[in-house]
C-alpha cells in the first residue's frame, strides 16, 4: 500500500468514527437529560394503568365498555393488549394474532378480570423486550455503536480509497516503462471506463503517450531520410573529387563547378531540416503579435517575384482583405513563402501563380489559397505530400533542387496556429494549397480586392 492510500484511508476511517462517537455521546446526554426514567418502565407503568381502566370499565359498563375503553388506547400500545371472553374468542376479533403470538412462544403475563355478573375475561399483556445492547441508551450502546461505525467506515474508505489510489499505481507503473523506452504502454484499458477526473487523466496520458510515440516514429523516419538524402550529393562529391584528382590541374573547372552544386545542394538540404525541425518543435517559443496579412502579402509578392524570370507570370494577388490576425508573423511568412515557391517550381511558367487572402466575417477562419497551373498531384497522394521528403515524382522534383521538406515545413506551421493546410485538384488543371487559420485571431477585417 502506498501512502497516499494510507493517508486516504486513514483520514476518511478516523473523521467517520470521531464524528460518529461524538454524535452517540451528545444524544446519548441529550435523551438522559429529557427522560426521567428508562423508556422501558415508562411502557411497563402505561400498560398497567390501561389494565386498571380496562378492569374498571369492564365491571361498570360489561363486555361493552371494556370494548370501548379498549379500543381508546392508542393502536401501538394496543397491540400489546389482548383481551379474551370465556369463549376463548379475542373481543376485538384479533384472534389469529393471538394465535400466531401463542405459536412463537412470545413471553405474556395475564391475568383474569370479572364483569359484574361474575363473567371471566383473561387480560393478556406482552412482555416488551428491552432494546439491544447496541441501540439501548447508556455507555455500551454507544461504544458499540461506535464501533459498527467503525467498522463499516472502514471498508467504505478502504475501498474508496483503493478506487482512488489503484489507478494512480498503475499510472506510475505505466510512466516507468516509458521512460524506459516502451511507448506502447496504455493505460485507459486497465484502469476501465471512468467519467471521474482520473478516468480522464488516464486517457490524457494515453494521448500524450501515443503522441510521444509517433514523434518519435517521425523523428526516426527523419533521420532515415536525411541520411539517405546525404548520401547521393556526398556520393557525388567523392566521385567529382576522385576525378579531380586524375585530372590535369587545367581540367579540373568542371569538376569543381560539380562540388560547388553539391555544397550548395547539402545547404539547402541542411537547411530545410533545421526549418522543418524548428517549425515543428511546439516548445519552441512563438512571437505572437498582430499581422496586417494584407500588407505580408504584398511584400512576400514583390520577394517571391524578384526571383522570378523576366517575361514569366510569377505570383499574382488575385483578391487580398485587409486583415489584422494575431499570429507568429516570421511563421507565416516562412509558410506562406514556401507555397509560393513551391507552386512556381511546378506551375507553367506562363500561367504563374494566383494568390488569393479571404475572410468573410469575424466568426470565419482566414482563407488562403495558393493555385498553380501545373500537372497537379495523383488523387491518392494528395495527404502525402505534406510528409516529409516525400516527392510526386522522385526524378522531377531532384531536378528542380527539392527535397520534398517545403511543404512539411508549411503544415508545421499551420499546425502551430491551430491551423489547418488542405491539397486539391482544380478541374480545369493545377494544384490549390488551401490554408485556413482559425477565427479567434482575427482582430478586424475589412473587405478589398487587388
Amino acid at each position: 500500500m502506498t501512502r497516499l492510500f494510507w493517508k486516504i484511508f486513514l483520514t476518511l476511517w478516523l473523521s467517520i468514527v470521531g464524528f460518529s462517537t461524538v454524535v452517540g455521546l451528545v444524544n446519548d446526554r441529550l435523551a438522559r437529560e429529557q427522560w426521567a426514567e428508562e423508556p422501558a418502565n415508562t411502557f411497563a407503568r402505561g400498560v398497567y394503568r390501561i389494565n386498571l381502566r380496562l378492569k374498571k370499565a369492564l365491571e361498570r359498563d360489561g363486555r361493552r365498555g371494556l370494548r370501548d375503553e379498549l379500543l381508546n388506547v392508542p393502536r401501538m400500545t394496543r397491540s400489546f393488549i389482548y383481551v379474551v371472553d370465556e369463549g376463548r374468542s379475542e373481543i376485538l376479533g384479533r384472534d389469529d394474532a393471538l394465535l400466531d403470538l401463542n405459536e412463537r412462544g412470545t413471553s405474556m403475563d395475564q391475568r383474569t378480570i370479572y364483569d359484574e355478573g361474575g363473567e371471566a375475561y383473561i387480560l393478556y399483556t406482552i412482555n416488551r423486550d428491552p432494546p439491544s445492547t447496541i441501540l439501548a441508551p447508556g455507555t455500551a450502546g454507544t461504544a458499540l455503536r461506535a464501533g459498527a461505525a467503525a467498522l463499516i467506515s472502514a471498508l467504505v474508505s478502504f475501498f474508496l480509497a483503493r478506487s482512488l489510489t489503484a489507478p494512480l499505481e498503475r499510472l506510475r507503473d505505466a510512466s516507468r516503462q516509458i521512460a524506459a523506452g516502451n511507448l506502447d504502454t496504455r493505460v485507459g484499458q486497465s484502469i476501465g471506463p471512468r467519467l471521474d477526473e482520473i478516468g480522464q487523466l488516464a486517457l490524457d496520458f494515453d494521448v500524450m503517450t501515443q503522441r510521444l510515440q509517433q514523434m518519435q516514429k517521425a523523428n526516426r523516419r527523419l533521420l532515415q531520410d536525411v541520411s539517405h538524402e546525404l548520401r547521393s550529393p556526398l556520393a557525388r562529391l567523392n566521385v567529382a573529387l576522385a576525378i579531380a584528382r586524375k585530372k590535369d590541374v587545367r581540367e579540373i573547372v568542371s569538376e569543381l563547378d560539380r562540388i560547388e552544386l553539391e555544397s550548395e545542394r547539402l545547404e539547402d538540404l541542411v537547411s530545410d531540416v533545421l526549418g522543418l525541425l524548428r517549425e515543428s518543435s511546439e516548445t519552441s517559443p512563438r512571437v505572437v503579435t498582430q499581422v496586417d496579412l494584407s500588407a505580408l502579402m504584398n511584400e512576400l509578392v514583390d520577394v517571391v517575384n524578384y526571383e522570378v524570370p523576366e517575361g514569366k507570370s510569377g505570383v499574382r494577388l488575385e483578391s487580398c482583405e485587409d486583415i489584422m490576425y494575431t499570429g507568429d508573423r516570421e511563421l507565416i511568412w516562412r509558410a506562406l513563402e514556401n507555397l509560393l515557391r513551391n507552386a512556381l517550381r511546378h506551375t507553367d511558367p506562363d500561367r504563374g501563380v494566383l494568390l488569393n487572402l479571404a475572410n468573410h466575417d469575424s466568426a470565419s477562419p482566414v482563407v488562403i489559397s495558393v493555385r498553380d497551373f501545373g500537372p497537379g498531384v495523383p488523387p491518392d497522394q494528395l495527404e502525402k505530400i505534406f510528409q516529409p521528403f516525400y516527392r510526386v515524382q522522385e526524378s522531377r522534383d531532384r531536378t528542380t533542387g527539392g527535397y520534398g521538406l517545403g511543404l512539411s515545413i508549411v503544415a508545421a506551421a499551420v499546425r502551430r496556429h491551430d491551423g489547418r493546410i488542405e491539397a486539391a485538384n482544380d478541374p480545369e488543371g493545377g494544384l490549390i494549397l488551401t490554408v485556413s487559420l482559425p477565427a479567434s485571431g482575427v482582430v478586424s477585417t475589412k473587405s478589398g480586392t487587388v
